[in-house]
This record gives C-alpha cells, sequence and structure tokens, in this order.
C-alpha cells in the first residue's frame, strides 16, 4: 500500500501543477468585442458633427416662413407656423407631379444603367487584355469628366441646329426632316431620352467597373462544375454568377439609386440653366424654389421629402444587405 502511495506522489510531482484555464480578460477590451465600435467612433463623432447643424437648420427651417425679403429685408417678420408649410408643398399638384416624374426616371436610369453595366461588364470578362486595358483606359477618362460639362456635350450632339446625331440619323435613313430634328421640344424626349442618355453615360464606368471586379471573384471551379452538369450560359450565370456578386449588386443598385434621384447638374447643362416645369426631377425642383425664388423654408420641406423618399427605399435594401451578411457567417 505504503509503495503505491509513494509513486503516487512522485508521478504527481512530475507531472507538476494541474493546468488551468486561461484567464478571461475584463474591461472594455473584453476578448476585442469593441475594439471595432471604438475604430469607427471618430468617424460616427466627425458625421454628426458635420451633419447635425445642417440637419438642425434644414428641419427649423421647415417650420418658419423664411424666404429672401424676409430674411434680409424685414427678419422679424419670420416666424414659426407649424406645418402650414408642410401643407402648402404638400397641397401642390406640381410638387406631387415632379415626386411621380423623379421616380419613373429615376427607375429607368436605374435599370438601364444596371442591365448595360452587366452586358459590358460581362464583355470585358471575355475579351483579350490589350482590349480590356483600353476599354477601362476609356471609361476612367470618361468618368473624370464633370457631370456639367457632359450635359453640355450633350446637348451639342443632340442639337437641332446641326447637331451630330441629327445628322447620323439623317445619314442612315436619308430622311430630310431629321437634319433638325428638336429633341427637346417634346419634355418626354428630351428628359427620358436624352436626360437619361447623359446620366447613364456618366454612371457606367463606375458601375461596369466595379461588376467587372466582382466577377473576378466568381470561382472558376464552380463554373467549370456547372459546364460539366450541363447547365448552358444563362443557367451559369443565374445559379452561380448571380450569387457570387449579389452584395455588390446590392450596394451599386442602391447608389444608383442615391444618384439618379437627386440628379440635377446633368438636366441643368441640357437646358441651358432654366428647366422647363417638364424637365423638372426634385432636385431641379429643389434648385427652383429654395435658389431662384429664394423661399427657403419650402425648400426645406422639400428637402426632408426628399430625405424621407430616399431612406424609405434605402431600408429595403440595407436590409437585404444584413441578411446577406447573416447568411454568410
Amino acid at each position: 500500500m505504503s509503495v503505491t502511495t509513494n509513486e503516487t506522489v512522485t508521478r504527481s510531482e512530475n507531472q507538476g501543477p494541474a493546468p488551468t484555464g486561461k484567464p478571461q480578460r475584463r474591461g472594455f477590451f473584453a476578448a476585442g468585442r469593441y475594439i471595432p465600435y471604438t475604430l469607427l467612433l471618430p468617424a460616427v463623432v466627425v458625421l454628426a458633427g458635420v451633419l447635425a447643424y445642417p440637419l438642425y437648420r434644414l428641419i427649423d427651417l421647415a417650420f418658419q416662413n423664411v424666404n429672401k425679403y424676409a430674411l434680409l429685408v424685414h427678419p422679424e417678420r419670420a416666424k414659426y407656423i407649424g406645418f402650414d408649410g408642410f401643407s402648402r408643398v404638400f397641397g401642390d399638384s406640381e410638387f406631387w407631379d415632379v415626386v411621380l416624374r423623379s421616380i419613373y426616371f429615376t427607375a429607368e436610369l436605374v435599370i438601364l444603367s444596371m442591365v448595360l453595366s452587366m452586358a459590358l461588364a460581362l464583355l470585358l470578362n471575355r475579351v483579350s487584355n490589350w482590349v480590356r486595358v483600353t476599354v477601362i483606359t476609356v471609361m476612367m477618362f470618361v468618368w473624370s469628366i464633370p457631370a456639367l460639362v457632359n450635359g453640355q456635350v450633350f446637348r451639342w450632339l443632340f442639337s437641332p441646329q446641326g447637331g451630330v446625331v441629327d445628322y447620323i440619323a439623317y445619314l442612315v435613313t436619308g430622311d430630310e426632316t431629321w437634319k433638325n430634328y428638336d429633341w427637346f421640344a417634346d419634355a418626354h424626349v428630351g428628359l427620358y431620352v436624352v436626360g437619361a442618355a447623359v446620366v447613364v453615360w456618366g454612371a457606367l464606368p463606375f458601375l461596369v467597373l466595379g461588376l467587372y471586379a466582382a466577377l473576378t471573384q466568381v470561382p472558376k471551379e464552380l463554373m467549370e462544375a456547372a459546364k460539366l452538369d450541363g447547365a448552358n450560359a444563362f443557367q451559369a450565370f443565374r445559379n452561380v454568377t448571380l450569387p457570387v456578386i449579389r452584395p455588390f449588386l446590392m450596394i451599386s443598385t442602391a447608389l444608383s439609386f442615391i444618384w439618379d434621384f437627386q440628379v440635377f447638374a446633368q438636366i441643368f447643362a441640357l437646358r441651358n440653366t432654366s428647366p422647363e416645369p417638364g424637365y423638372r426631377t426634385i432636385g431641379t425642383y429643389l434648385y427652383m424654389q429654395g435658389i431662384v425664388a429664394s423661399r427657403y423654408s419650402e425648400a426645406s420641406v422639400i428637402s426632408i421629402a426628399m430625405i424621407v423618399m430616399m431612406l424609405a427605399v434605402l431600408v429595403y435594401y440595407i436590409r437585404q444587405m444584413l441578411k446577406i451578411g447573416a447568411n454568410e457567417r
């Protein structure tokens, strides 16, 4: 019995003390859980500092009756009027015409931009290197041109007096009437054809290059496996490519909506700084009310309505992005 006890004691001494669990870190940075939030805090503080006061002034002006005359000549006449400013704006039929026109125009721009960008990105993924580099270089040049300059260029291209598009249409059709066709006489044609062309032209470089970069992340093994299983090109694109690039598609669609819904510079340049009522989207309408007419309070109401409408649509995309992030964990 004593021998067994001595052997047990000797083994215990040789093995050393029993292992203990790793001590848990305590405090704000426990296990690194709050480090990402700490790193994001400076950016949040800067954004709050930059946006807080303008948003406060925007909301404050929306409940007042302030225009250029009252602000400069009789500032004491500027007073709080409650929701009367909202009733005045929302009761104006022109405002709702502008909202509907903006929705239709934005839907057209987003659909055209995403479809054309995807088609060009797929082509870039198939051409040779020197063609790809050439196309990317040209797109970067287009991306660097300001929106106002693009608007001026397209106004010249579609000009009824010596416009390039009219001349090409005459050469193709042989119809003399095309020589002086006025694309801007009908606001529907001017906005939904010429206006859409200039906006999509400026948006394509970013979207094409982003989608091409996303396509390069699709594993070649998955595409080869889909082909071995008998999938055609469309089936492989739908079942393999789209699920992989879906996060970027959601982000690019949301960004396109933000840019296109508040488009201003292109239409402003197309109509020579004076957009007619038929060309007014919510961006140009806001400019006409706030800058041209100097109705600051009504412009604030329009701005708040514009922000709310954008957020209402973006909530859907944010929820989709959160679902994608949750599925990838």
